[in-house]
């Protein structure tokens, strides 16, 4: 599973290759979710992608909304 996910996102920006899409949502956000809990050690190409889904804009948008509302119900934003 490992070297399928190194070859998966090795040589390019996103999993369709230059364009972020649907997949890197939802395999992203998987990926980046097992890399913060240990579950995954990533390689450096993995890591990079997790970098580069990481630095988007949207993300960081969409984190801010999350933090806000676990904020108002009183639970933990870390």
């Amino acid at each position: 599973m490992l070297r399928a996910l190194d070859a998966a996102v090795t040589g390019r920006d996103f999993l369709l290759g230059s364009t972020f899409s649907m997949a890197d949502v939802i395999f992203g956000s998987t990926v980046r979710f097992m890399l913060k809990f240990k579950m995954l050690e990533g390689s450096p190409a993995v890591l990079a992608y997790s970098e580069r889904l990481g630095a988007r804009p949207a993300l960081h948008r969409a984190d801010a909304i999350n933090a806000k509302i676990s904020a108002e119900h009183g639970l933990p934003t870390g």
